[in-house]
């Protein structure tokens, strides 16, 4: 005969008191519903709950900040079971909110806190996950393409480092560095066909820059191809009669080259023939902000213009002008690849390239450029931001 099972004294007292605890239950129920309907009580309440929310918010904040802090004093040994601990406990399975780009930060410091350790597999698999985590976003294929080349190459660069930089290519063609260490690659092994498709690749591949076109106070903003070629615009600039001053040309961070300056004057009414286009001096131009280099003008900062001062008897219409806007690269990088051209006896092929070119000095110089472009930190966790 099965003998009656014990009951649990929680399970028995709720028993006892069933009744009363729904009454109690359905009378908080009713008092927080009357709270709600009073407009101040409703704003105490919603306020307590955002700021509740709020600090939840700061805290994954703090302890981020926290691991920043122990990696930037190179203090590893404490910083590897703090970030361990933080990816293990953050909550973030998708890559669509500020968080998630917090989670790839602590990813990030993870993965350098191994290598600065020594531990290179775990450094590695770190990268691998955070490629995983969020697969479309150039940076993280890049990280892990400097993590290859610093952690599994030999004499020459290991193919994951290129893999890494191709796939950056692939989500991002006109990233300068990625395109450094996929030539490097091949330039290593003497391999030169892929070095000059990567540079057409580079060069022919979509970007816009916003280059800026102003007459006194007046200013047009047009958008122009960032592939080192000649685009003609046509803009209307009026200036009135007698009027002297400069065309002031500015773009971003990519260098620029202003081949051709055409003055249109008004029509006249009543003379069909009194429209007529004057072209300016350009050996006039100031670009003191800027030095030459290659077919191009680079900006020394962000503040650098091409100014071709003007004057208009007849005052101005519109102002025509053909321009070249050209994609960052370096010196060094130009270098290898008019070898890699001339290996190939591509002299028509280096002509082309060298006529869309316009490096900067250094390496150094280029990444600092490219970084000042606001765009190209898509994805990047940026402190405040949700």
């Amino acid at each position: 005969m099965r003998s009656p099972a014990t009951s649990s004294p929680l399970l028995d007292a709720f028993r006892r008191h069933e009744r009363q605890l729904a009454t109690a239950w359905l009378a908080f129920t009713a008092l927080v519903v009357l709270a709600m309907l009073v407009a101040p009580v409703r704003v105490r309440l919603l306020d307590g709950l955002q700021s509740a929310a709020d600090r939840w918010e700061a805290r994954w904040d703090r302890r981020l900040e926290e691991g920043e802090r122990l990696v930037a004093e190179k203090r590893y040994t404490v910083a590897v079971p703090f970030l361990v601990r933080l990816d293990a406990e953050f909550p973030a399975p998708h890559t669509r909110y500020g968080r998630d780009k917090q989670r790839e930060e602590v990813l990030r410091l993870l993965a350098q806190s191994y290598e600065a350790e020594g531990k290179s597999g775990r450094a590695m698999e770190t990268w691998k996950r955070l490629v995983r985590f969020d697969s479309l976003h150039y940076r993280n294929h890049f990280g892990y393409a400097q993590a290859a080349e610093r952690l599994l190459s030999g004499w020459a660069l290991a193919p994951e480092a290129r893999d890494g930089y191709a796939k950056a290519l692939t989500l991002l063609p006109s990233h300068p560095a990625s395109l450094r260490g996929y030539v490097r690659y091949y330039m290593d092994r003497g391999d030169f066909p892929p070095v000059t498709a990567a540079y057409r690749t580079f060069l022919d591949s979509f970007l816009l820059d916003q280059v800026t076109i102003a007459i006194g106070d007046s200013a047009v903003t047009v958008p122009v191809p960032v592939d080192g070629r000649a685009h003609d615009m046509d803009i209307a600039l009026p200036a009135p009669a007698g009027w002297k001053g400069d065309v002031v040309i500015s773009g971003h961070s990519y260098p620029i080259a202003v081949e051709r300056v055409g003055l249109v004057s008004p029509a006249v009414v009543g003379r069909a023939e009194s429209r007529t286009t004057r072209e300016a001096d350009l050996a006039m131009v100031d670009t003191s902000r800027m030095q030459r280099s290659g077919a191009g003008w680079v900006p020394r900062d962000s503040m650098a213009v091409v100014r071709v001062p003007v004057s208009a008897d007849a005052g101005l219409a519109r102002v025509e002008v053909r321009l070249r806007v050209f994609k960052l690269v370096d010196s060094k990088l130009v270098r290898s690849l008019s070898k890699a051209y001339r290996d190939q006896l591509d002299s028509a092929g280096l002509a082309d390239a060298l006529s869309r070119t316009a490096p900067y000095a250094s390496a150094a110089a280029v990444d600092s450029a490219f970084a000042r472009l606001g765009w190209t930190t898509g994805g990047k966790y940026v402190r405040g931001e949700r």
